[in-house]
């Protein structure tokens, strides 16, 4: 039971980090609490998992050990409660990473998954010519799916911690993959094209009932303005642009800043 509601924890958390804590000693008179496992997610918010609850002087406790550490590997932990009965737990800490899903296997994609999965991104390519969705071609990508984008795109996990990075070879392929991943919670959605293929394309969605804020969440064109020209400077802005909708920046050069340094 208690691993199932870890791998709901998993999901329900996207990307961030998930602490576990699995009672593994204490008193006798509390055996009903021997393998619990304790839950604690990147907000701080404690579960547990299985039968039989700690006492909320124990929790505290618990979780301002948690709060602070700064162990990399797993530890046991003791913690006692208010008639010095001692807990042994079993500490580890997951560290989920961001995903991206980039469709579209061209001359953007490659030097643009190379970026993503520098800082971090578990990064999924998908196309469906064989010649450009291999691993050869990206090595670094967390996995290359060669299929059709529609089908695709139905073993998907679509989340706050995912973005759409759309760069396919051609606008019907822009528009279906679009279609497909408009109504998810991805934290970023983007798609490449001009402003004009672009507007023609927000104004088709949206008379076929796309969700009513598409065109504010919608990232396109794709990037921030650099001027890119070539391959690598677009999937640079691409890759910018996504990590700003990550961590709220605003994309304005720092120097613009006049605080007092």
């Amino acid at each position: 039971m208690s691993f199932s509601k870890l791998l709901s924890a998993l999901n329900s958390n996207s990307a961030g980090v998930i602490d576990t804590l699995t009672v593994i000693e204490c008193n006798p008179k509390q055996a009903s609490q021997l393998g619990q496992m304790i839950i604690i997610q990147s907000d701080g918010k404690s579960e547990t998992k299985v039968d039989g609850q700690l006492e909320p002087f124990v929790m505290d406790k618990i979780l301002d050990i948690v709060r602070t550490t700064s162990w990399t590997k797993p530890v046991i932990i003791l913690v006692e409660d208010q008639q010095k009965n001692t807990y042994r737990l079993f500490w580890d800490r997951i560290v989920q990473k961001l995903r991206a899903i980039v469709f579209g296997g061209g001359h953007i994609s490659q030097p643009l998954v190379q970026l993503l999965s520098l800082i971090d991104f578990a990064v999924t390519v998908i196309d469906d010519r064989p010649e450009f969705a291999n691993t050869a071609r990206f090595p670094s990508a967390h996995q290359v799916v060669c299929n059709n984008f529609q089908l695709a795109m139905k073993n998907l996990t679509i989340d706050n911690g995912t973005a759409i990075i759309i760069v396919t070879r051609g606008h019907r392929y822009d528009l279906d993959c679009l279609r497909a991943t408009m109504g998810s919670n991805a934290r970023y959605l983007g798609m490449i094209g001009s402003k004009k293929r672009i507007r023609e394309i927000i104004k088709l969605v949206q008379e076929e009932g796309a969700p009513i804020d598409i065109e504010k969440r919608l990232h396109a064109p794709i990037g921030l303005d650099i001027k890119a020209e070539t391959p690598a400077e677009i999937a640079l802005s691409i890759a910018a642009e996504v990590v700003a909708a990550f961590r709220g920046g605003s994309g304005c050069p720092l120097s613009g800043y006049k605080e007092a340094f």
